[in-house]
């Protein structure tokens, strides 16, 4: 049993009618004279009376249980649990095989008890009170073992200019609705943590909400977060319910959940030098949202149909009213009115209206103004506002991580101020461009399962885009490294982060459309199987498994893939690769690698960037080159390539012949001759070069110069060989009865 989150051993004597624990077993008492009598009449005297927290070791919720504490272990065990004890747990059981299970961390007997509304996982439980119709819950602490105090002193960091009378007008209604109250350390013990307090400005409501810095109480508490919501996935499946929508948000869905009053001590604030406890569940803590993921999902459950036609992420429920009326799904927790969606409603953080019978989104926070100081992290929260959580942002998207690229070549910390007049200049142009139109808006209801999914790299990015009936309904852009590798394998992947951006929205019938002609022919040879891949790449094996990942994702997933060669021009995924190109000029400042002072610093250079590419040719070598240095010249890299051993060990420059002609115009005066292996064996050839061109083969038992001569005197004898001229190519064993009969016949 753990007592006060400590693991001890207990006896459960279910004829004593109070707990009695070892004295140190129990924090919380106070002294007084007290005597029991044990069952075999003896008495003997106590300490004193006080309260301790009970959990059976396997697991369940916590409950408070009163205790009359003994200086001496009661019957040799450390703790006695009487039937207050094991009432308050509910109750407890011994089956067959004589292992005893209490009611909270028994299944049946839980909800014999309260009906069933319990929730318990690793890192938290969680029970519904129907008296008082609300939820309690109740964190668990890593390892199983409370920790002594915190060691925090902050009371409260500064909230921003213009914020502290709403943020303390706030705290004033969180004091009158009881959500804190006074800390009184008879009742609920020594304060044993002090939470910091400061004030978040919503900007989209022009409010003032305190907030909590949790994090050192968070480090005593696990999280498991494998199985939370992802907000861009959630998004994802509300579009696809249709238009017959409405949205429920919980009215201060954190508030509605209590915490237990043991943990109260470890989340007192200070306000107005007074110190309160927070009795419910505070934004902040790292358990807070799979509380209420937890919570609304099991209160949804409750119903089947409710649990069909609604879903929910945090303290928002989507309704689909197709399946069912809005006005039921609220199941005893306290909601604001639904909002139809078609009328206007806000989204997870989206603007939804309905227009010509389809949904529209657009952005509903005012888009970000230039920073007048420019450091990393004003430059970054400037781009996240500007992109967010959006599922659409075009040009928007690849400008932004263009920008913070920059600001980080710029900068060695978060906070150095950056001088920068060409970084301004770019968001000045970035948040003048956004306003006619911005490009953070698109359809917001998703039909159907075929989608056609653009694909496209350059130098610069990887950008994908999801079009559905015609709308583009998502994208997404990465920016390449600097030493990225060759383009075909960028677009390659480029294809498969668009395959798994079109699953991600369970599309089936899928169309590829690219405008690279090599990715093209690689993705149709292995869908078709009409020819291997084909590829003579440095990277051939990276390119194999690129495209076997394809392969697999269609096999496995039992996709309906098709690809498309289209122009660049028309592909959709062109602007998520590009931004303009006097960008590129600025973002090429001199450097040490390109301001070389002499030509052989230049040359060297060249010669390290040919060799770490893998030594391509001129016209490769020479765009590598030059994204490192503009200045550099195709006459340099030509001699770099002339100078280069490896190029010339593997292909070195051959000696080019004359230029001529080998036909004669009288028959058999010119003869060709070679020796040809077909199947294993050697076959002589010999071709008259007069305007016959007669061929003769004959076989050779041996690739010898007895074997040839033999061959050319049996043909010499149907033919007038007095005056040919022999022309050899290959040269067979013993060759030296050749110039024999050369010399003989006079040519």
């Amino acid at each position: 049993m753990e007592i006060d989150g400590k693991r001890h051993n207990m006896l459960a004597g279910i004829g004593c009618s109070k707990c009695i624990p070892y004295v140190s077993c129990c924090q919380r008492w106070r002294k007084g004279r007290i005597s029991i009598i044990a069952v075999d009449g003896e008495q003997f005297q106590c300490e004193g009376t006080g309260t301790v927290r009970l959990r059976p070791a396997r697991g369940g919720v916590p409950v408070e249980a009163e205790v009359i504490v003994a200086s001496v272990k009661p019957l040799g065990f450390n703790f006695v649990l009487g039937m207050d004890g094991i009432t308050a747990l509910g109750g407890v059981t011994v089956d067959a095989q004589r292992h005893v299970r209490f009611g909270s961390e028994n299944p049946v007997a839980c909800a014999a008890v309260n009906a069933g509304l319990r929730i318990d996982e690793r890192n938290f439980a969680a029970s519904y009170n129907p008296d008082t119709r609300s939820w309690t819950a109740v964190w668990k602490w890593s390892g199983g073992t409370e920790p002594g105090a915190l060691r925090n002193t902050a009371e409260e960091y500064l909230p921003a200019e213009g914020a502290r009378a709403s943020y303390e007008e706030e705290l004033q209604t969180w004091i009158r609705n009881g959500w804190l109250v006074p800390s009184d350390e008879k009742k609920f013990g020594a304060a044993r943590g002090l939470i910091p307090l400061t004030a978040a400005v919503q900007r989209n409501k022009n409010k003032a909400r305190p907030v909590m810095d949790f994090r050192e109480l968070n480090g005593y508490i696990d999280m498991f977060t494998a199985e939370s919501d992802v907000c861009a996935q959630k998004l994802r499946e509300w579009r696809r319910q249709g238009v017959n929508v409405s949205i429920i948000d919980l009215k201060n869905a954190y508030l509605q959940t209590r915490i237990d009053e043991s943990l109260w001590p470890y989340q007192t604030v200070v306000f107005r030098r007074r110190r309160y406890c927070l009795t419910r569940l505070g934004f902040g803590l790292n358990v807070a949202p799979l509380v209420m993921r937890a919570v609304l999902k099991r209160v949804l459950s409750l119903d089947p149909e409710v649990e069909k036609g609604t879903s929910a992420y945090i303290d928002d429920i989507l309704v689909n009213e197709d399946i069912i009326d809005a006005s039921r799904s609220s199941y005893s927790l306290t909601c604001k009115p639904h909002e139809r969606v078609a009328n206007g409603a806000r989204v997870l953080g989206l603007r939804v209206c309905g227009e010509r019978g389809q949904l529209e989104w657009k952005r509903d926070n005012q888009v970000a103004n230039v920073p007048e100081r420019l450091t990393r992290r004003s430059v970054f929260s400037c781009c996240g506002k500007l992109v967010s959580h959006f599922p659409v942002c075009g040009w928007l998207r690849v400008a932004a991580a263009f920008v913070k690229r920059k600001v980080n070549d710029a900068s060695e910390s978060w906070d150095e101020v950056v001088d920068d007049k060409e970084l301004r200049a770019l968001l000045v142009e970035i948040a003048a461009a956004m306003k006619t139109p911005d490009p953070a808006e698109a359809r917001w209801d998703v039909p159907g399962d075929a989608a056609k999914v653009w694909v496209d790299a350059s130098a610069l990015a990887t950008g994908v885009a999801v079009e559905v009936n015609g709308s583009i309904v998502e994208d997404a852009a990465w920016l390449r490294p600097d030493d990225a590798y060759h383009i075909n394998m960028a677009e390659l992947d480029a294809v498969i982060k668009g395959l798994n951006l079109a699953l991600s929205w369970q599309m089936k019938k899928i169309e590829l459309m690219t405008d690279s002609v090599t990715v093209h022919r690689w993705i149709s040879d292995g869908l078709s199987g009409r020819t291997r891949l084909r590829t003579k790449a440095a990277s051939e094996m990276l390119i194999r498994r690129r495209v076997g990942i394809v392969l697999s994702l269609v096999k496995e997933c039992d996709l309906d893939l098709s690809i498309t060669l289209v122009r660049s021009a028309f592909n959709k995924a062109d602007a998520l690769t590009r931004v303009p190109r006097r960008w590129c000029k600025f973002d090429r400042t001199p450097t040490a690698a390109c301001a070389a002072t002499a030509n052989t610093d230049l040359e060297q250079l060249a010669a390290r960037i040919h060799h770490d590419a893998g030594h391509p040719g001129i016209r490769r070598t020479l765009y590598f080159v030059r994204r490192a240095c503009p200045t550099a010249s195709k006459r340099l890299i030509r001699e770099v390539i002339a100078n280069c051993q490896p190029c010339q060990s593997i292909d070195p420059a051959p000696e080019k012949w004359r230029r001529g002609k080998l036909g004669v115009e009288r028959v058999w005066q010119r003869l060709a001759m070679d020796v040809t292996h077909c199947r294993g064996r050697p076959y002589l050839t010999l071709i008259d070069c007069g305007p016959s061109r007669f061929a003769v083969w004959r076989p050779l038992r041996l690739h010898s110069s007895g074997e040839v001569v033999e061959q050319l005197e049996s043909v010499s004898t149907s033919a007038e060989l007095q005056r040919n001229c022999l022309q050899t190519t290959t040269r067979p064993s013993g060759a030296s009865r050749l110039p024999q009969l050369a010399a003989r016949w006079g040519v």
